[in-house]
């Protein structure tokens, strides 16, 4: 879960797209077979698109029971994805996911491996005339694109989040959207465990969003190590924070300074994990465990 960076160069490809005259080539034309039969259907096509937009950006889903039914050409319409072409206007597929490769852009699903391929938000199966719509575009890396496969987005309370639609960020702007819990001793011989969860401060339905994100993207398995290794390091800090302060080696103002430095989100940071971290440790009580501790990993 990662706000998606743009390359600088993607403002070129999409003002370079023009939907009316790409649907207007892509049934003109014989090949494949059968698109031409799309012609008698470009408005309602057209339309579809505009509501894409309207809906997502009102509801951040689309309703399942409006939709136009387009499975009779999905056959074709999946092939013109497959086969971008300078001749039907559909050369941009090929540009939007070049760009974001070269230029090693990071998935926004998991935030762990840079973007390889396109996602279809909504599978192009499933809702085949919104097979090459940029909007429903998300460049992503292998893995994401094949654990999420052909999950129907149309969910009320279950859905991946939409790096285009879904700005969680702005909800809280003093506090991560997702924050970690940390256990100690959960099991026999192992000193520590964690679970990401969403901010509890955030409403009901975004928190069912996150969590559903977070399980199906398999968020903490994915930061593993570096969510472990950060915990130690940040854990051990505020422990001798807590420790001069208590002593009264530093005062109360030093404290205050200290820990706003210690947590405050760097802003030139896409997206920092050490800021949830350490925000989760210090803002979370039942994290306060790590004060009292007897860990060998936190003397």
């Amino acid at each position: 879960m990662r706000t998606l960076t743009k390359p600088a160069e993607l403002e070129e490809i999409e003002q370079s797209i023009d939907l009316i005259l790409t649907i207007d080539e892509i049934t003109s034309l014989i090949e494949p077979i059968g698109i031409s039969a799309l012609s008698t259907r470009k408005q309602e096509w057209l339309d579809e698109i505009i509501n894409y937009h309207n809906e997502m950006s009102q509801n951040k889903r689309l309703s399942h029971n409006g939709r136009v039914d387009f499975s009779k050409f999905k056959v074709q319409l999946e092939w013109i994805y497959n086969n971008p072409s300078v001749r039907r206007k559909t050369d941009f597929i090929k540009k939007i996911r070049d760009c974001y490769v070269n230029n090693g852009i990071l998935c926004p699903y998991c935030g762990v491996s840079p973007c390889r391929t396109l996602d279809h938000y909504y599978n192009k199966a499933l809702l085949p005339q919104f097979s090459f719509l940029p909007a429903n575009l998300i460049p992503c890396c292998g893995d994401c694109n094949k654990d999420k496969g052909i999950k129907k987005s149309f969910g009320k309370w279950k859905r991946i989040i939409n790096p285009y639609y879904d700005n969680y960020d702005s909800l809280l702007p003093d506090e991560p959207p997702i924050v970690i819990i940390f256990k100690e001793n959960p099991f026999p011989n192992v000193d520590m465990s964690f679970v990401v969860i969403a901010n509890n401060k955030l409403t009901s339905i975004v928190r069912k969003h996150i969590n559903f994100h977070l399980k199906k993207i398999r968020i903490g398995l994915l930061h593993q190590e570096m969510i472990s290794n950060s915990f130690w390091r940040n854990a051990k800090q505020l422990r001798l924070y807590k420790t001069l302060h208590n002593s009264n080696q530093i005062s109360v103002q030093a404290y205050d300074t200290l820990i706003d430095n210690l947590i405050t989100k760097n802003s030139n940071i896409n997206y920092d994990w050490e800021y949830i971290i350490r925000f989760s440790l210090f803002k979370i009580k039942i994290n306060h465990w790590i004060y009292n501790s007897t860990l060998d990993k936190l003397q």
